[in-house]
């Protein structure tokens, strides 16, 4: 069953003095039953509306004369949804409540039709009966049944009592942003986040001397809103003629060049020669390296660094003399050792080769007192600080280097320093 045609009260209408049947209506409905009247015109369809409009009319007493009645503007519509199908005009309205409120043993209501001209035609009076609604909200009995409406409304309360809205963050925008906003939280409880774009400010201020009598003034926006402001201000007038002083030494008035190989001219000191406060120029030091008396390492290390040009690139020359400490008599390569400092790396691999006799002890030598001959290929590892050190009787025979020896008096024989000259060393920086 539909809820429209249980609720819906309907009556047709073809002649003005048409009877219609006594409306029987309840006390308790609100805005429940729906008064639907169908208006035909001689039995015949109505096309169109035509500018009718109806109205709802009722009165308690129409016999008494202070009882005025009521009245409600009803909705029109055409439709065809009839048994017969024909063509009807309907105005519909829920049944007003004050006519529930209002009516008595001689209430009657009927409808009211205007034209578009402004003729009002008024149908028939139609006797209503409304019956006593069931329910007395005024009496103790019903206090139960009406709690949960009451406690529906303690909650709503409720809700509304402890609902907040609060202040969350507001972050400051430039000013050619848009100000947003948004809302977090959830329920009865949020919290209102708000961008909002600064006070344009001057960004940048420029000012150009004129020489017209006229100033200028030009602004332009940067991308982030502010403003830039250009002034053009005029030149002042010269001033009077100062007294001559003594003349100085005018000098060379002439553009100095840069000197080159071919052409006389400035010279700049570079990153490896400085200006001593006389004028004099002068190479930097502390062009050296050495490392002396690790027991771990057979030799003490004594580098210097000969220059090569450009403050970046120089050839070592390097001095291996044996160390006393060294925890052993004898040596036998290859060996690795430390060459230069941290600031400098080889930069190739090329190996150098050295030779030097040192003193034996009771030994059959080519040498008369206890000398031999000792060949030493000392090779760079290229962009490292370090060497290595491979000693040989010949060029292919490997042979053990005698640090110290001790003869038979305990007297302390040491072996010689050997030089190399190496190359293709950088400076890193």
């Amino acid at each position: 069953m539909e809820i429209e045609k249980y609720r819906t009260i309907e009556a047709t209408l073809d002649l003005a003095n048409d009877y219609v049947p006594p409306i029987r209506l309840n006390a308790g409905d609100m805005n429940g039953r729906i008064l639907k009247f169908n208006v035909t015109d001689g039995g015949e369809d109505v096309d169109d509306l035509n500018g009718l409009s109806a109205r709802l009319t009722w009165n308690r007493d129409p016999s008494d004369p202070s009882s005025g009645g009521g009245w409600r503007n009803m909705s029109a519509q055409t439709n065809t949804d009839n048994a017969s199908r024909m063509r009807q005009v309907t105005f519909t309205t829920p049944v007003p409540q004050a006519l529930l409120q209002q009516a008595g043993e001689r209430t009657v209501l009927g409808l009211d039709i205007e034209d578009a001209d402004g003729n009002t035609i008024a149908s028939r009076n139609i006797p209503i009966f409304i019956e006593p609604s069931r329910l007395n909200p005024r009496a103790s009995e019903i206090a139960d049944p009406l709690k949960d409406l009451h406690d529906t409304l303690d909650q709503a309360q409720t809700l509304v009592n402890t609902a907040t809205l609060t202040l969350g963050t507001v972050t400051t925008l430039v000013p050619s942003k848009k100000a947003t906003g948004s809302m977090t939280g959830t329920g009865w409880q949020r919290k209102l986040n708000l961008s909002i774009p600064r006070g344009s400010k001057i960004s940048q201020l420029t000012a150009t001397a004129l020489d017209e009598e006229t100033p200028t003034v030009s602004t332009s926006s940067d991308s982030n809103g502010d403003m830039i402001v250009a002034l053009g201000l005029p030149r002042g007038k010269q001033g009077p003629q100062g007294e001559p002083g003594p003349k100085g030494d005018p000098g060379d008035a002439s553009n100095v060049p840069i000197a080159t190989d071919t052409v006389a001219g400035i010279v700049k000191s570079g990153y490896d020669i400085r200006v001593l406060s006389d004028g004099t120029l002068s190479l930097r030091d502390s062009r050296w390296y050495s490392q002396i008396g690790i027991s771990d390492s057979p030799f003490n290390i004594a580098t210097v660094f000969t220059y090569r040009g450009m403050g970046i690139y120089y050839d070592p020359l390097v001095t291996f003399t044996p160390n006393m400490y060294y925890n052993s008599n004898s040596v036998t390569g290859p060996i690795e050792v430390q060459a230069l400092s941290d600031d400098y790396q080889f930069t190739n691999d090329t190996p150098k080769m050295t030779r030097h006799a040192i003193p034996m002890l009771a030994s059959t030598t080519d040498f008369a007192n206890g000398m031999t001959w000792v060949e030493v290929r000392i090779t760079p590892i290229k962009l490292s600080t370090n060497v290595t050190i491979e000693f040989y009787r010949d060029a292919t025979t490997q042979t053990t280097y005698n640090l110290c020896i001790n003869d038979s008096v305990n007297q302390e024989l040491r072996s010689p320093s050997f030089t190399c000259l190496l190359d293709d060393v950088r400076e890193v920086r």
